[in-house]
């Protein structure tokens, strides 16, 4: 029987010698691997799957080339946001992403505030777009991911993509100027911009707290989030088969 170690090429095999490694070096790094390896497994599990047919809710992802976003139906978003009525019209969808403050509401972007925003801690902001028609109509030049999640985890989702906004003491948003496109509007946010802490990891974020299966620890890009999205509808239809129709 082949020994583990004998699958791997020579020259990283025998970095992991015993003979060449002091007994804590060693104890180390199986440590740190045994993490790694829990890590991308916790990463393929879906989390609060839905036990019917009927506990299922549709959220769809959105790439715009370097950004993504998320969308979620009016119906599905109840009172969570109901303080957008104030600045959008009542649309059967809508469309929220997160960014940073200078380079997401720049008409123009310059080199200055891509390395700013990747550099420095930055303030952020939320764009909100009502969307009228479903989002693969309304995106149809995009990759748009249509994920299927449970009531609990959209649940999850809701409560999360609600503290991304920053609130005043009487829980009223932070409205700003009019956002990128069609009818749209840029908020206050919550948290930090940084090249470690990009609006595609705050997708990803989101993403996982709806029990999909998304690695939120190294995802900046977003083809990431987009490829993540489409095995994780992959793996969702498996892991769904069995569930009843009722």
């Amino acid at each position: 029987m082949k020994n583990q170690s004998d699958c791997l090429p020579r020259s990283i095999s025998s970095l992991f010698d015993p003979k060449r490694l002091g007994r804590s070096t060693l104890l180390l790094i199986l440590v740190i691997h045994t993490l790694f390896l829990s890590g991308c497994a916790r990463f393929k599990e879906w989390r609060y799957l839905p036990a019917t047919k009927a506990e299922e809710r549709s959220i769809h992802v959105v790439s715009h080339g370097w950004h993504t976003g998320l969308v979620l139906s009016r119906q599905d978003m109840l009172i969570y946001f109901d303080f957008l009525d104030g600045y959008l019209r009542e649309s059967p969808y809508y469309e929220f992403g997160w960014g940073e403050e200078d380079f997401y509401q720049a008409k123009t972007n310059t080199v200055k505030q891509a390395l700013k925003a990747l550099f420095w801690k930055n303030k952020t902001v939320m764009h909100v777009v009502a969307i009228p028609a479903t989002p693969e109509r309304h995106f149809n030049r995009n990759d748009v991911i249509e994920l299927k999640v449970s009531k609990t985890g959209l649940e999850y989702l809701k409560r999360e993509l609600r503290a991304s906004f920053k609130f005043d003491e009487n829980s009223r948003p932070y409205p700003l100027g009019k956002g990128l496109y069609g009818e749209s509007k840029f908020f206050k946010a919550e948290g930090y911009y940084l090249f470690t802490n990009t609006c595609n990891r705050w997708t990803a974020i989101m993403l996982q707290k709806a029990g999909v299966p998304m690695d939120t620890l190294f995802t900046v890009r977003a083809r990431g989030v987009i490829s993540q999205a489409e095995e994780a509808k992959q793996r969702y239809f498996c892991c769904v088969g069995q569930i009843q129709t009722n």
